[in-house]
């Protein structure tokens, strides 16, 4: 029996982008082919007169009704928030009440909570509509998403008092307005804004320690207990959901650090290019061994650790490896093969065909990993951090390493090198290791729905 879905999301693409648009566009389309009305809500612009909330229909995309929520909180994405206030902002329920009677969805999935009031939630509590919301990233827990900070993970912010000295080079509300604007969107993939962007992003990523702040003693506790506010307003809209879908057992670990959660389950997710015929694919052979990494050349993903643990096999006189990167590298080594121009879906055939072994060395704790279940479904054995999300996946068909451990990842590559029979056994078992298909998941998900709304 078909049914009514909306999905709240960052926005469309070419607007939005990244791991969370692509799986919800995935999703909605894979839903609106099987019959069901799918309508997607998103946080639109932010006007710089009235400061009215209200919900315009928009231009249907692949016959999703769109819909752009005007005068949401802001969207900060992993920029850190320094304007807690602006966040917390409470509004006119009846705002969501009339669209949500209007549409009257069976269901409605959640994949962010940015530029979401918590009304929101108010309303689909009184109007006993059923919600589910996917984890994709801590957005709630930490103003800057990845829990990441002075090269390793945030186990301890003392109260919220770090959180001060990590959020202050967030963005001014004034370029948050510019960005959710609908000028910005028309603009956004412009040679001058695409610059702009890049030299930004390269410069957040260097992610250098920041001094704290000169606060006097009275400053920092006000400002740290303005964090702890702006935690529990999302840590409550999160205890409001119907239902918590964990795409990993990290990521459930870590929320429940946090919270006592609502419902919930782990259901590893998968995107709609995993096929189970991938692993029929023809192997290259090289005398080397072929470590591929696909992940950005940034120190909260653990490049560092990977480039600190091939350098020390190098320079003890073990040669016999490539390091393959997609993407800009800080330096050049030797061993080190770059396509700054990245890849894409059709290119990683190729990539897998040449790859004896996937690195997913993540520092952070990455709340899932496509390139590992992509490396998967090419019969192609990984090793990941123990930080990894798809680490749940992983089973005989690779090898997990303690998240920035140098020596560990330094004596795993060193084994492989020296052992081809160690590195056969482990392609044997990737290439029988039965992965999740996109199919599968769908099919999943919609058992999920089907408990809630019974």
């Amino acid at each position: 029996m078909a049914m009514v879905i909306m999905h709240y999301f960052l926005g469309f693409p070419p607007y939005r982008s990244g791991g969370l648009t692509r799986y919800c566009m995935d999703l909605m389309e894979t839903q609106k082919n099987k019959g069901d009305k799918v309508i997607a809500l998103w946080p639109g612009q932010i006007s710089f007169i009235s400061k009215e909330i209200h919900i315009k229909k928009r231009k249907n995309i692949k016959n999703i009704n769109n819909y752009e929520l005007i005068n949401p909180l802001p969207v900060s994405l992993d920029e850190g928030i320094i304007n807690v206030k602006e966040y917390t902002k409470s509004c006119n329920a009846n705002v969501y009440k009339s669209f949500l009677r209007k549409i009257n969805p069976d269901i409605i999935h959640i994949h962010t909570l940015m530029g979401l009031h918590r009304e929101f939630l108010e309303a689909t509590k009184k109007l006993k509509i059923k919600t589910i919301f996917t984890s994709h990233d801590y957005f709630g827990i930490c103003p800057k998403i990845t829990l990441y900070r002075d090269g390793c993970v945030c186990v301890e912010d003392h109260g919220c008092r770090d959180c001060i000295r990590c959020n202050q080079t967030a963005l001014s509300l004034r370029k948050i307005q510019i960005m959710q604007s609908s000028l910005y969107r028309n603009i956004k993939d412009s040679f001058l804004v695409k610059k702009m962007r890049k030299n930004h992003r390269q410069n957040f990523f260097e992610e250098k320690s920041d001094k704290m702040p000169l606060l006097n003693e009275k400053e920092v506790n006000y400002k740290a207990r303005e964090y702890r506010k702006l935690r529990n307003y999302y840590v409550d809209m999160l205890q409001k959901m119907s239902f918590i879908h964990f795409n990993s057992s990290t990521t459930k670990n870590i929320y429940e650090k946090y919270m006592k959660l609502p419902e919930n389950e782990v259901i590893t997710i998968s995107h709609k290019n995993i096929k189970s015929d991938h692993k029929n694919a023809n192997r290259k052979k090289d005398n080397k061994l072929r470590i591929t990494c696909l992940a950005p050349a940034r120190p909260f993903k653990g490049y560092n650790i990977l480039i600190e643990a091939l350098d020390k096999l190098w320079s003890s006189g073990n040669h016999n490896f490539i390091l393959r990167m997609f993407n800009a590298v800080p330096d050049k080594r030797e061993y080190l093969k770059i396509n700054e121009e990245g890849f894409t879906q059709s290119d990683l055939k190729h990539i897998m065909s040449d790859t004896d072994i996937l690195v997913a060395p993540s520092i952070w704790y990455e709340t899932f990993g496509f390139t590992v279940l992509e490396a998967l479904s090419f019969g192609v054995p990984v090793i990941v951090s123990d930080h990894v999300g798809a680490k749940d996946i992983v089973g005989k068909a690779g090898i997990i390493i303690k998240a920035g451990n140098i020596d560990d990842l330094e004596s795993t590559l060193e084994k492989l090198i020296n052992s081809p029979e160690t590195l056969s056994d482990l392609k044997a078992e990737a290439e029988k290791n039965k992965i999740k298909t996109w199919e599968q998941f769908v099919d999943e998900n919609y058992q999920l729905y089907r408990k809630l709304i019974k």
